[in-house]
């Protein structure tokens, strides 16, 4: 770096600083404190004017993606002039170099981790770091590496006020295993020249790390600036409280600490200071959550139990685990823990919002905690293609109360496997969920509205009038424009029939496990009863192809064979196809990837009804809507079971069957006839070109 005789123009300072050249001459003119010119122009000891900036903290609003709160504008510069003296010195690159001498590669997280607990205390905890810098010696053997590691941790834990919560010694570094002392000095050396840029640098580093696995998931920033972002109309003065009682890796509470220091982010707020409390069963995660927060400007309380904090939260913000049916639980513990005015904004799976028991989403409509619910397009984690909505609660009201729901799923940006928000993404959310009509995204539904779906609080299913019957006089509309191209049966308009889930109608089962599938098709024709197997592609327009079907030894599945009067549907992938199972293909066997319905009463419905309905186009975009997200798109029993299907009387159901029976009999006698206008067209035209017939009355007819 340059010496302590150097100088600088204004000009190139505002350069060094990415502030304007009028910022400077600010600077200069209205602090009285600002170095003085060198005599007898007007360029500036380089060194003083540093010395100065290092006083002045960049506004939130001003800070660059790698630079972390608190970073002042002389940090900037001498990071600016180090990349201009050593342009080809990567410190952190360095850093992962020598993670092969920690026993395993440079990558490893508990390396990572390492590296993140040295860099927070040299840039967070100068007291803490300098003591850490006198204790290193000159010298020393492994055992000593790893004591010094231990150390470290520990270091960071009391700076972290978490030493009664935290375990040092269950820390991932503890597991490293340095090959001599040496590396660990060299470590210790580079550290201390990083900077907060390097601090996030080495944050993404082990969270991409750490996420290659299923189990750790940290939230995407778009996903976290968005549930931020909800908050900031939500009227908040004076000190407030934020609770995340799963914190992972701090990411929520953090952008909120980011957004609380740029007034236009958080116009509705007046706060006076921010208090976070963050929970989390696992203390590696915890501390790496307190690190984030503390580097980020606020130092949490950190707990590795569920305690809500006395008197509610201000606001709750949540990324918490889903699966195993904790959803609701989750839910109902964030609204418990907000204070009397508070608001919780709680990351959901998709699922969360329409399968298992509707009692706790009936509870929240009912009681007017639930204010919003907004969908996120799939695929915007590193390591799962679930997709995930956004949902704003409130403590009870006691009385029911509308919900605003917003179907997002079209927004943000694909950038290789995932999609990424930005802020044009989040403002466009944000102004969907206040809107106070309803726009080509977002619908505000009522209690009643709400009832007739079921209590299914997905926003897709409020969206799309698909998903609703229609009302009387949008349906006579509908057909009469139909009418004057097509020969209708004769209607008149009803009331709609009354629904029944499919899983009181029929019983709903997964094809054949694919291990015993391959078994028993291995063992075809060696013993026992061989049949053929249905697959996917068999299921045509409604029936079943299978000229080509494999065949299977059904020895011992006879609880998987087809009857006559079986649906099959296809479950996974390409949704969609469905066939009935005739006298013909009894007996035979569904693929894995089918799933099989069986009417449990004839009496009540008719099969072929069944298949009606599943295979209009509305129904199937709803299933679509409530599959499982993952590799591929995959349907289980119980979701489709869920599904609520209209039933007529059986006479009605025969009836309807039968003018459908009459609509395609029409379109199979116009596609008949439309395909001998086309056989009929080139051999006219080529007689006619040639001249070997001749139009009788010298035109067209």
């Amino acid at each position: 770096m340059s010496d302590s005789t150097a100088t600088v123009s204004q000009a190139r300072l505002a350069q060094l600083a990415g502030v304007a050249r009028s910022a400077v001459t600010q600077w200069r003119t209205r602090h009285s404190d600002f170095p003085a010119p060198v005599d007898p122009g007007v360029d500036l000891r380089l060194a003083n004017v540093i010395e100065w900036l290092d006083t002045r903290p960049i506004p939130a609003n001003h800070r660059r993606s790698e630079e972390a709160a608190g970073v002042t504008y002389g940090e900037r510069v001498r990071r600016q002039l180090r990349a201009a003296e050593v342009p080809d010195r990567d410190r952190v690159k360095e850093l992962a170099a020598l993670g092969t001498e920690f026993g395993g590669n440079a990558v490893r997280t508990e390396y990572l981790y390492l590296l993140l607990c040295l860099t927070y205390l040299r840039l967070y905890d100068h007291d803490r770091w300098s003591q850490l810098t006198r204790s290193v010696p000159p010298d020393g053997d492994p055992g000593m590496a790893r004591r010094l590691v231990l150390r470290v941790v520990a270091l960071a834990d009391e700076s972290l006020a978490g030493s009664d919560v935290l375990n040092a010694s269950d820390a991932p570094p503890i597991r490293l295993r340095p090959r001599a002392f040496e590396p660990l000095r060299k470590v210790v050396k580079l550290v201390a020249a990083l900077s907060p840029a390097d601090f996030v640098r080495l944050r993404a580093a082990y969270l991409r790390q750490a996420s290659i696995g299923p189990d750790v998931i940290s939230t995407p920033q778009g996903i976290a600036r968005t549930m931020v972002a909800l908050l900031a109309f939500i009227p908040a003065d004076g000190d407030v409280l934020i609770y995340d009682p799963f914190a992972r890796f701090g990411e929520l509470p953090g952008e909120f600490v980011r957004s609380a220091g740029d007034p236009a982010a958080m116009a509705s707020h007046n706060l006076a200071a921010v208090r976070i409390r963050v929970e989390h069963p696992d203390t590696a995660e915890l501390r790496l959550a307190g690190m984030w927060l503390a580097a980020s400007g606020t130092l949490a309380e950190l707990a590795v139990t569920a305690a809500p904090p006395p008197g509610g939260a201000t606001f709750v913000l949540t990324n918490p685990p889903f699966g195993n049916r904790v959803e609701d639980t989750w839910l109902r513990h964030c609204v418990d823990s907000l204070a009397e005015n508070g608001r919780a904004v709680v990351l959901m799976p998709y699922s969360a919002g329409f399968t298992g028991n509707a009692t706790m989403r009936r509870e929240l409509v009912e009681q007017g905690a639930l204010l919003a619910v907004v969908a996120l397009p799939a695929r915007m984690f590193s390591n799962t293609t679930v997709g995930v909505c956004v949902w704003l609660l409130r403590r009870p009201t006691g009385r029911p109360g509308s919900v605003r729901f917003v179907d997002a799923r079209n927004r943000g940006r694909v950038r290789g496997a995932h999609v990424k928000f930005d802020e044009t993404d989040v403002a466009s959310i944000v102004a969907a969920v206040t809107a106070k009509d309803r726009t080509e995204c977002s619908v505000l539904a009522t209690p009643e509205d709400i009832q007739a779906q079921g209590y299914s609080l997905h926003p897709p299913e409020h969206q799309d009038r698909r998903f609703t019957r229609s009302p009387a006089d949008v349906a006579r509309a509908e057909l009469e424009a139909l009418a004057t191209k097509v020969d209708m049966p004769p209607y008149t308009i009803g009331g709609g029939w009354p629904g029944r889930p499919l899983n009181e109608l029929c019983d709903v089962r997964n094809g054949v496990w694919a291990a015993s599938l391959k078994s028993a098709v291995a063992r075809a024709g060696t013993a026992g009863v061989t049949v053929p197997v249905v697959h996917p592609r068999h299921l045509r327009s409604g029936i079943i192809e299978a000229a080509d079907a494999p065949t299977a030894d059904a020895t011992s599945l006879d609880r998987y064979r087809l009857h006559s009067g079986d649906v099959l549907w296809v479950r996974t992938g390409a949704m969609g196809q469905a066939a009935l199972v005739r006298d013909a293909e009894s007996g035979w066997l569904p693929h894995t990837n089918l799933l099989r319905l069986r009417v449990i009463d004839p009496d009540e419905l008719d099969p072929a009804y069944l298949l009606a309905f599943l295979r209009q186009r509305a129904i199937l975009a709803h299933i679509r809507e409530r599959s499982i997200r993952s590799t591929t798109t995959s349907l289980r029993p119980k979701i489709l079971g869920e599904l609520v299907m209209p039933l007529p009387p059986l006479t009605a159901q025969r009836d309807a069957l039968a003018a459908l029976a009459a609509l395609d009999d029409q379109a199979a006698s116009l596609q008949r006839r439309l395909e001998a206008v086309r056989a009929a067209q080139p051999v006219f035209g080529q007689h006619l070109i040639d001249g070997t017939i001749v139009l009788t009355e010298g035109k067209a007819v």
